[in-house]
Order: C-alpha cells, then structure tokens, then sequence
C-alpha cells in the first residue's frame, strides 16, 4: 500500500500560513486602532477615505483662518469704540461756552483717535488697507494735520484697496475698511480746528464769542457725520463677526461629520479584532500542530 502526504502537507501549510496572516492582521489593529496600514488594505473605500482626508483638511484650514480672523474682527471692534468715544467726545467738548480747556479736549480726541487708527493684528496694521507695513496716518499731531499738503487726506498712507479673506470654498469678504474711509472726515474737522483756532478769530481761551460760536456749531455737525461713518464701519464690523461666527460653527459641525465618516472607515473594531486575534492564534496552534503532524507521517509503522 502506497501512502502520500504531499497534498495533505501543503493543504495544512497554507492553513498554517493563512492563520498566521490573520493573526499578524488583527495584532496589528488592535496596535494601530486601524483596519489597515495603507490604502491597498481599504479595499473599495479607499477612494471615498481619500476624498473624506482632503475634504478634512481643507475644513481645518477654513477653521484656523476663520477664527483668526474672528480674533482680528474682536481687535477691529475695540479700535472703532475707542473712535466713536474720541468723536463724541470731541462733538460735546464743541459743545461748550468757555474755550479754555477746548484745545485740551481736542488734542485728548485726536490722541485717542490716532492711537486706535495704528491698531495692529500681528504685525500688520489693521486700517492701512493692502498696504499693512506702514502706519495709516503720516500725522502725530494736530500741527502735522495743519501741514498736510494739499489737505488733510494727502497724509493718508493706506492703500485704497481693502484686505479680503476667503472664509469658505465660495466667499470671499473684505476684513476691514481703510484709514481714510473712517476717520477721513474726522481728521479734517480736527484740522479745520486747529486751524480756526490758529487763525484771526482764535485762539480759544475763556468765553466763546459769537464768530467763534457759529464755527463750532457749524463743526459740530460735520463731527456728528464723521461720528456716523464711524459707527458705521463699527456696526459693518460687528455683522462680520456674526458672519464669521456663523461660518465656524458650519465647518466645525462639517469638521465633527467628517471626523466621525473617517473613524467609521479606516478605525478598526477594537473588540471585534481582539476576538479574531484569540481565535487566529488558536488556528495558528491547531495548524501549526497538524502540519507537524503530517510532517512526521513515515510507512514504517506499517511495515513492521
């Protein structure tokens, strides 16, 4: 009687082998908490992971950017109180019968609005428009605003243009207005002041008379526009900042699903890959067993 054992000796081979694959596999998630090492072990979902990692990243980028801009617009916010404080200030100071202390109420005004105008977000000045390397206004004071040539708007040093961000695949808005846009008219009416009170019917000191009086009248309601621009642009701020905050919370909602469609693709089953680890080992012992087995099959137990 012949006896072969080559088909059953592979059979219990690959088995063997098949096993330890297994095994090897499941150790490895239960390492990496992943169903893979690389794309090839996804299969068919290897494409929609794919897409679900670039649309993530991109989502990221729109969170960094958008909540850097959020703290810029907050930055934005206390620059334009800081102005609408200086130009109400400023219109009630007009205000007064005894010019002793106006000029002080007036520079105090300027200094303020000079100060919030040179606000800086990093190290980029938020009112110089496109240009954001330079201060907005080539003025430290009331007597440079007095030297502009030809007026007051030549000493603006912000770009025309605004700076922009894209807060999501589709929109694109400009962070801010410029320098000029805001305080332009204010400027002018702190030079028409100083000026005034340079010129033949100033300066202001004790009671005001009546040329001085029609003056500051007719200032006053050019301070009262120039404090509405102001307000303006602060309440155009503060609808970015809802926007913006709007924006967030739909990129982090997106954020949060595509995180949980990632884990649901490529996040191994933690219990699940510990049950196929026991029971591949086991396969392991059982094969590697009856390939030795088969190994040690001789005839001479039959021959004797």
């Amino acid at each position: 009687m012949r006896i072969s054992t080559q088909a059953a000796s592979q059979s219990a081979l690959m088995d063997l082998m098949r096993a330890q694959r297994e095994a090897f596999d499941a150790r490895d998630q239960l390492a990496t908490g992943k169903k893979a090492s690389d794309l090839k072990g996804y299969a068919h979902t290897a494409e929609t992971l794919m897409t679900a990692r670039g649309a993530q990243v991109r989502t990221d980028t729109f969170i960094n950017a958008n909540e850097r801009l959020a703290s810029r617009l907050t930055v934005q916010d206390l620059a334009y109180r800081e102005m609408s404080e200086a130009a109400s200030d400023l219109r009630q100071a007009l205000t007064t019968a005894d010019g002793t202390a106006l000029m002080n109420q007036v520079q105090e005004a300027f200094d303020r609005t000079l100060a919030a105008l040179n606000t800086k977000f990093g190290d980029s000045f938020v009112f110089s428009g496109m240009r954001t390397d330079a201060a907005p206004l080539n003025a430290a004071t009331l007597a440079d605003l007095q030297a502009g040539v030809p007026n007051v708007l030549a000493l603006f040093e912000n770009s025309p243009g605004r700076q922009s961000a894209r807060i999501d695949e589709q929109t694109t808005i400009d962070m801010n207005r410029t320098a000029s846009e805001v305080v332009g008219g204010l400027m002018e009416s702190f030079e028409r002041i100083a000026d005034f009170n340079a010129g033949p019917n100033g300066p202001f000191d004790g009671a005001i008379d009546s040329t001085q009086q029609a003056f500051l009248r007719a200032e006053i309601v050019n301070v009262i526009a120039a404090f509405e621009t102001i307000n303006d642009a602060m309440g155009e701020n503060g609808a970015k900042q809802a926007r913006i905050e709007a924006s967030l919370v739909s990129h982090r909602a997106r954020d949060d699903y595509l995180t949980q469609l990632i884990a649901d693709l490529e996040d191994a089953d933690m219990a699940e890959a510990a049950s196929r680890l026991n029971q591949a080992q086991t396969a392991v012992e059982v094969s590697a067993r009856t390939f030795a087995s088969l190994s040690q099959v001789s005839l001479l137990p039959f021959l004797r």
